[in-house]
């Protein structure tokens, strides 16, 4: 953490008089991925980490891109410049590097659901806005950035495998814990297909610049809860347009589920509640003949990887919890 005599200096250097320090929020996940957020005056975030990826192009894509989103109607808090015109001040505390920036603060306040189960009615208002933007800016003044969703090309948090990649090796270890071989295998072999046809198409397929993160945590609402705005850009990047819908749409898989439901009713709300965000994602984009083509792929690579999902089934797998149920599940998505 940093001092207050620390932050008053970072401070100074974007030409603000810091009276007051709130709401300090440490989000690091290790030693070398160090994340502070420190709100000064009420008025500003001052963000400090010490990942390289945080760089003055880096933050340039992203005030770019806040641009657009208040251009399509969707609030993103505007980044602070320096007193030498620059968006980051690099700051040297024990030796360690630390890109520093800061953002003004938001006059919406952040969504929070009721209880512990996501609101896809709420989340369908949110998602809209997805096609407006890729109508309007796609394949225009791309950033060099890939987002966090990003498949075979690796974003900027990524090391030598995407995040699908690296979702999927975690289940296919859970499966060989639970000596499910036949099945292992069969995940091996489509993984490995379906990233061969996604890569035949990959170049020629639209895509657009996306926030790329649409967490609950990052959705600005109004006091009658009506989604206003988006904060926090960290996953920020160019993506395929399809890849970035159907992420973004994913239904998150509970236990309770697999408590009360059937295996393919299971799947068939899996489906159904992506299929209402899409349509109104659908509304504003239409899809051209290559991204119907590519569709199917995309899908069964997102459903077999996608985070929360995986997550959820390696634990029940490893706790002999609704093993058949996860089982037939994941074999219903082999065969889609």
């Amino acid at each position: 953490m940093f001092s207050l005599s620390e932050i008053k200096d970072i401070c100074d250097k974007f030409d603000i008089e810091c009276n007051q320090i709130s709401d300090v929020i440490d989000t690091s996940r290790s030693e070398e991925d160090r994340r502070y957020n420190y709100k000064i005056n009420n008025s500003y975030f001052l963000k400090i980490n010490n990942s390289k990826a945080i760089n003055e192009v880096f933050l340039e894509d992203i005030m770019n891109l806040t641009l657009r989103y208040k251009e399509i109607g969707v609030y993103c808090p505007s980044l602070i410049k320096d007193e030498s015109g620059k968006l980051v001040y690099f700051y040297e505390k024990e030796d360690i590097h630390y890109a520093c920036y800061v953002e003004e603060c938001a006059p919406y306040k952040v969504y929070s659901s009721k209880g512990n189960t996501i609101d896809y009615t709420f989340k369908k208002a949110v998602v809209g806005h997805l096609g407006k933007l890729a109508r309007l800016f796609s394949n225009i003044n791309l950033s060099q950035t890939k987002s966090m969703w990003s498949l075979i090309e690796l974003g900027p948090f990524d090391i030598d495998r995407d995040e699908k990649q690296e979702n999927f090796d975690t289940l296919v270890n859970a499966l060989k814990k639970c000596q499910e071989d036949i099945l292992t295998e069969k995940l091996i072999i489509a993984n490995q297909q379906i990233r061969k046809q996604i890569e035949k198409f990959l170049e020629q397929l639209p895509r657009c610049v996306y926030q790329g993160d649409l967490n609950e945590s990052n959705i600005l609402v109004d006091d009658e809860g009506v989604f206003k705005g988006i904060i926090d850009f960290n996953m920020f990047g160019t993506e395929v347009n399809i890849n970035c819908f159907l992420n973004e749409t994913m239904y998150y898989l509970e236990k309770v589920d697999f408590d009360t439901l059937t295996v393919q009713k299971i799947f068939s709300k899996m489906e159904q509640e992506q299929e209402k965000m899409l349509s109104e994602i659908l509304k504003c984009y239409q899809l051209n003949s290559l991204e119907h083509t590519a569709w199917r792929y995309y899908k069964k690579i997102i459903y077999m990887s996608f985070y929360p999902n995986v997550c959820l089934w390696n634990s029940m797998l490893l706790k002999h919890q609704h093993v058949d149920k996860v089982l037939k599940l994941i074999n219903i998505i082999l065969e889609m």
